[in-house]
């Protein structure tokens, strides 16, 4: 029969070996006590910045497609009209509502009495900008 060990001593039955020596924590009685650190106030900061810093980049991305999907109407919007000249880049145009389709014209608002729909400036990438 084996013989039984104090609960104080720490005995591998395996290895058939004292094992102490080799462990992480302590095991004796008079060993330091283990404290688990107490996690919650880093999580709580952790959880909060990246909070906001989701929420300002989601503000960001928001802002951008609103942009996008006004740039991409006002170009529709342009293109869709009716105009006998090439448009230069760079140069601003202006669009009118006529009897029955809209049209570009070089000529501004003040200068005549049609329905102004507005001002646009023909960019690089041949979007339509409103001015």
């Amino acid at each position: 029969m084996k013989e039984k060990k104090p609960d104080g001593v720490v005995w591998d039955e395996t290895q058939e070996n004292y094992i102490a020596k080799l462990l992480p924590y302590a095991s004796s009685i008079s060993g330091p006590i283990i404290e688990v650190p107490n996690v919650d106030a880093f999580k709580k900061k952790g959880v909060d910045k990246v909070s906001k810093q989701f929420q300002a980049e989601l503000n960001d991305l928001q802002q951008k497609i609103k942009s996008f999907v006004s740039l991409a109407k006002d170009t529709q919007q342009v293109y869709s009209a009716r105009f006998k000249f090439e448009p230069i880049v760079g140069e601003t145009y202006h669009l009118y509502q006529g009897k029955k389709e809209a049209f570009l014209s070089l000529i501004s608002p003040n200068q005549w009495k049609k329905e102004h729909l507005g001002t646009f400036l023909l960019n690089g990438d041949y979007k339509w900008e409103r001015l």
